[in-house]
């Protein structure tokens, strides 16, 4: 009997050396793959807001961060001026607000004069197929040239409705609740004489 549990106990530590060099050779090459993906994965994000940015303010030449206000709504995630030929041709407002399978980061442009000239969707988690199409032109294009938006189920009748994404009214209201924030704060922060 006692070489039996002899056997075993060195069965049991052999399987145990085995599946911790398993488990430190896996995380070693995780650690690295993440590594390597790091710097690539930044670039990308980067070049997506650059796009997102020319979408939503196609006149501006360049963008520059522009420090936001202590209070400026939580949703609020960054302010960049737009610029062309070294002027000031309106800002555009980085927001996230939460839709219905997550936060959604949308670009709104604001012209100098206060006109919403576009938005763009950055980032979202929002179902295929419903929600998901935020993103498409037929949904986002409505927004351009708005004020104070509010989301209807039907057709639109009047100026600052915004027809619901059918099966996605939840989305469909956290972007313009997104939309209306961005321009609350334009109102209130980067207007003439602010």
């Amino acid at each position: 009997m006692p070489q039996s549990n002899a056997k075993n106990a060195k069965k049991i530590i052999s399987l145990g050396v085995t599946l911790f060099t398993i488990t430190v050779a896996t995380g070693l090459i995780l650690g690295v793959v993440h590594d390597v993906t790091l710097e690539p994965i930044r670039l990308t994000q980067e070049h997506l807001k650059a796009e997102a940015l020319r979408g939503a303010l196609p006149g501006a030449e360049e963008f520059k961060t522009e420090r936001k206000a202590e209070d400026a709504d939580p949703m609020i995630k960054d302010i960049q001026q737009a610029l062309m030929d070294g002027n000031i041709v309106g800002h555009c407002v980085t927001v996230t607000p939460r839709g219905y399978g997550g936060m959604i980061e949308l670009v709104a442009g604001i012209t100098n004069d206060g006109r919403l000239e576009a938005i763009r969707i950055l980032n979202h988690s929002e179902t295929p197929g419903l929600g998901a199409k935020s993103v498409l032109p037929d949904f986002y294009e409505q927004f351009k040239g708005g004020d104070k938006m509010t989301v209807v189920k039907r057709k639109p009748e009047t100026p600052g409705e915004i027809q619901a994404i059918s099966g996605a009214t939840i989305t469909s209201k956290a972007v313009t609740d997104g939309v209306n924030i961005a321009l609350e704060y334009w109102r209130g922060h980067l207007a003439e004489g602010e």
